[in-house]
C-alpha cells in the first residue's frame, strides 16, 4: 500500500539515507486510521523507496516505529518471509540497544 493510500499529509521532512544500496525518504507526518479503523503508526513502501512515522507520537514511540519500517524494508529487500511479532520484537530489542536511537539521529541531520 502506498503513503498516498493512507491519507498521509505532508509533514516534516527528513533527511534520506541508504538501505541495501537504495536511498530512502523518511517523513514525520500525519497518518489515518486503516481500513479496520486501527491507528497507524509508521508504514513504507518499497516502491517509492518512503518510509512514514506518525508525528504524533512520544520520541521513543517514533524512533521504535522507524525501526520497525526499516525491518520491514531490509525483509522486502531480501524476498525473506517475516511476521509483525517478529519485527516488533527485533524493533524493540534495536531501540533498547540503542540502533534505533542511532539510525533515527543519522537520518534527521
Amino acid at each position: 500500500m502506498k503513503p498516498s493510500q493512507h491519507g498521509a499529509e505532508k509533514g516534516v521532512m527528513m533527511s534520506k539515507f541508504e538501505i541495501g544500496g537504495h536511498t530512502y525518504k523518511v517523513d514525520e507526518t500525519t497518518l489515518e486510521r486503516n481500513e479496520e479503523g486501527k491507528s497507524l503508526l509508521g508504514m513504507h513502501d518499497v516502491k517509492t523507496n518512503t518510509i512514514l512515522v506518525d508525528k504524533e507520537m512520544t520520541h521513543s514511540r517514533k524512533v521504535e516505529t522507524f525501526m520497525h519500517e526499516v525491518i520491514h524494508v531490509i525483509y522486502a529487500n531480501t524476498g525473506c518471509d517475516h511476521d509483525e511479532r517478529a519485527i516488533d520484537a527485533l524493533s524493540n530489542g534495536l531501540l533498547q540497544l540503542g540502533v534505533a536511537d542511532f539510525l533515527w539521529k543519522k537520518v534527521k541531520k
